[in-house]
């Protein structure tokens, strides 16, 4: 039953990672979704874009923040270093931009912030964090501190085991949905135990499990595909208890950091390059980025960042700031949108747009970007596989994300959703708690109260 309605406003923010607006209306209309059909009735569903590149710790990082990459400072799962050039693996402590959560401590107000990837370690803010993927440790996931025993006793789980899932899949499934009834039993926990303002809980479940059987959605036939369905009825089901727990006049939002396709083929561009000699390997085949000949022009890392080996960026670049770097982007454009994929007969060319990082990032961080990101058609996902020879392949994979269709969900009717972005829902959740950004954001107030 829904608790009566509170004095003061509160906001309640679900998110279902990778779950894109159409996966929804079709569930919807299916009969599988009954909890979110009737919450479609009533309110504004549609699709949100998302952040380029499409991944989970820069869109999330957008969410939090409502500020572009370039204010932010997260590019991707991994960063170069400039000397070594080896991986490193940016975290919640390389956020260079204030969250939502941060201005509504600033303004005394309480958050529950659960499971957001790109969150980990967590710090201590005014509420609660339990930080998200990739959270290596539970000890370092948890503030405050006391909250661990909490979690321990709802038996939670940070993620799936998702290794090997296409090779084991009833061992998947059951740790899925294992893992799905432990957040919601903790979701559950302190949406009715903590007094808070802004609560924020997300599923990462859904991500893993379209990666891996997407394929499932796709076909009815499929083995798994029963259990695919299962799994969100079981969610449907989970946010409808969540939901009711809520008072009348509560905002929810229902939201997810991109959207999910099936996979046609990966595309390795490394590969170009290597053709084209912009790209060489001390070793055959390369493991990891300290196998790069130095002498290497460009790079790309995932999901189709590219990088310059510049001077004055990296210790050894030899490609000069300047013309000769802008004639080497427009090589490197031309000949990755003049790429093309034929299978049984039929070509296209996959690569829609080479993004030079001036059109997509602004703000004081825009010099750790990628010189320009490649953005695909939906089906053809981008790789930064380093020992790739051939262009095009598969892996276990069958699903991959899209970058216009993210989940959005409000529960009024008639929201203004006219081009509706990720970095909309920071200042839009501050607003309707009557709280002031502490920095500038990109994003827009969409309503009020």
């Amino acid at each position: 039953m829904r608790r009566a309605g509170r004095a003061k406003p509160r906001v309640a923010v679900i998110g279902l990672d990778g779950v894109g607006a159409p996966l929804v209306a079709a569930l919807t209309d299916a009969g599988v979704m009954p909890r979110m059909a009737a919450l479609r009735r009533s309110g504004t569903l549609a699709p949100m874009t998302s952040t380029i590149p499409t991944v989970s710790n820069v869109s999330w990082s957008s969410f939090m923040t409502g500020v572009n990459p370039g204010r932010h400072g997260i590019f991707g799962f991994t960063d170069v270093t400039r000397d070594s050039y080896a991986l490193t693996f940016p975290n919640y402590r390389h956020l260079r931009a204030p969250t939502l959560w941060d201005a509504l401590g600033a303004s005394g107000k309480t958050s529950i912030v659960l499971n957001v990837p790109g969150t980990y370690p967590a710090a201590d803010i005014a509420g609660v964090m339990v930080s998200g993927f990739v959270a290596v440790s539970l000890e370092r996931a948890v503030r405050p501190a006391r909250e661990l025993a909490v979690l321990r006793a709802h038996d939670y789980r940070v993620d799936v085991d998702y290794v090997n899932a296409d090779q084991r899949p009833e061992a998947f499934f059951a740790d899925l949905f294992a893992t799905l009834a432990a957040r919601r039993r903790t979701l559950r926990h302190y949406l009715v135990t903590h007094d808070w303002d802004c609560f924020i809980g997300v599923v990462t479940e859904t991500d893993r499990l379209h990666h891996y059987f997407w394929s499932a959605w796709l076909e009815p036939a499929h083995p798994w595909h029963q259990r695919f369905l299962d799994f969100y009825a079981e969610l449907d089901a989970a946010i409808g208890e969540l939901i009711d727990l809520l008072a009348d006049d509560a905002w929810l939002f229902v939201i997810a950091d991109h959207g999910h396709t099936g996979i046609v083929s990966e595309c390795y561009p490394n590969a170009w390059l290597r053709a084209e000699g912009l790209l060489a390997f001390t070793t055959s085949p390369p493991t990891s980025m300290a196998h790069l000949d130095r002498r290497s022009r460009v790079f790309i890392l995932d999901p189709g960042r590219v990088y310059l080996n510049l001077r004055g960026r990296f210790a050894e670049g030899v490609v000069a700031p300047g013309p000769e770097a802008e004639e080497l982007l427009a090589r490197i454009s031309e000949g990755m949108l003049a790429l093309e994929y034929s299978d049984g007969g039929t070509s296209c060319r996959p690569v829609q747009a080479v993004h030079r990082c001036d059109d997509l990032y602004v703000g004081p961080y825009r010099d750790a970007a990628p010189d320009a990101v490649l953005q695909l058609a939906d089906g053809f996902d981008p790789k930064g596989a380093l020992g790739c020879t051939e262009l095009f392949g598969r892996s276990v994979l069958t699903g991959m994300h899209t970058y216009d269709d993210a989940l959005f969900y409000v529960n009024r009717p008639g929201f203004p959703t006219a081009g509706l972005a990720i970095t909309d829902m920071a200042p839009t959740i501050l607003g309707l708690l009557g709280c002031p950004p502490l920095a500038a954001m990109d994003g827009r107030v969409l309503a009020g109260q």
